[in-house]
């Protein structure tokens, strides 16, 4: 049928999670190519499943459904058209390739090109709009609507969590932990304060803690998150430290007492990706002291081919000082740090 004859329609705001019966997904992978799977009938089409009987389509479907048909890892998630007659959600999603030990498509023959060629690959009807509209709402999103994307898929994910890691943001167990985020530590140097930009739970910040102790390094503790209710969550956990945790954006954030920190981690996807050179500069700018360290950290699923921390960096032009990586499968977690 064709697109045109369909109920489809761009989204001005979101539909009831509720009435969402199927969900068909625009994946994007690094550099902003558009994913499609061929199946064994030759015919390409886009990552598309029902909703089951007690997921959350954005939290549980979306991530589900790429996996077990495309082999693909989203990161991020973002309604953009419905299908009120079919119930039909379109999302498109930032992630990359997977090859873990979740069950997913290990198989899957996932063709990636530019969106026009992607819409031309597949058969008539809506999907064909959606790739287009997807493409033009990924590459207009600006910081607003990326910061609200990305609470809008995290808070209530960590919050549902059962585990300290999962409140984090990290699917594994403590020792899962330990092996893809201590390498933190390999970039301090010296005693100090140490800032994480995204702190979440705060277990980042009380782990590096520990870890730096182990190397005889004495380190204190602070957090800032732009999630209000993660903020509270980190601020329960660690009462101690409840009045060194604050809410704010890592592109404006500043503490109130003007202070700077020995040591700032941050995500590079804790902005969106045009924007690291400008988080770069302002956290070394404002909130790393002299002889301080900025960190950068990059965490991806097993199979991505997403750029290193140290990569990203040098892409900027940013004179790296040193890189660390992860004690799990290659690339899924480097740490690579700048000196003020």
């Amino acid at each position: 049928m064709d697109a045109g004859r369909t109920a489809y329609e761009l989204l001005e705001r979101d539909p009831d999670p509720a009435s969402v019966r199927h969900v068909t997904f625009v994946p994007f992978l690094p550099g902003g190519g558009v994913g499609a799977v061929r199946g064994r009938d030759g015919v390409v089409r886009l990552p598309s499943g029902e909703v089951l009987p007690g997921e959350d389509w954005g939290l549980d479907t979306a991530a589900r459904v790429p996996l077990e048909t495309a082999g693909y890892y989203r990161q991020r998630v973002h309604p953009f058209a419905w299908d009120a007659e079919r119930q039909r959600l379109f999302a498109w999603l930032d992630g990359d390739r997977y090859r873990g030990r979740r069950p997913h498509a290990a198989d899957a023959d996932l063709v990636v090109a530019d969106a026009e060629t992607i819409a031309g690959l597949l058969p008539h009807g809506p999907e064909r709009r959606a790739v287009r509209d997807a493409a033009r709402s990924f590459r207009e999103q600006d910081d607003s609507s990326y910061f609200a994307g990305t609470l809008r898929l995290l808070e209530p994910a960590y919050l549902r969590a059962t585990t300290p890691e999962g409140g984090s943001g990290f699917g594994g167990g403590p020792g899962q932990w330990r092996a893809r985020r201590s390498m933190v530590v390999d970039a301090l140097h010296k005693d100090g304060t140490f800032l994480d930009v995204g702190c979440a739970n705060g277990l980042l910040m009380e782990s590096v803690r520990r870890w730096a102790a182990e190397r005889g390094r004495v380190v204190e503790p602070y957090g800032v998150d732009f999630a209000p209710r993660l903020v509270e969550v980190a601020r329960c956990r660690l009462p101690r430290w409840a009045d060194r945790v604050s809410v704010g954006n890592a592109l404006d954030w500043r503490p109130a007492d003007g202070s700077r920190f020995t040591f700032v981690h941050a995500l590079a996807d804790c902005v969106p990706g045009h924007r690291l050179g400008d988080l770069v500069g302002r956290l070394l700018a404002e909130l790393v002291e002299p002889g301080g360290r900025l960190l950068l950290s990059v965490y991806q699923a097993e199979g991505g081919n997403a750029p290193t921390a140290a990569e990203r960096l040098a892409a900027l032009g940013v004179p790296v000082a040193g890189a660390a990586s992860g004690t799990g499968p290659e690339r899924t977690a480097t740490t690579a740090w700048v000196d003020a």
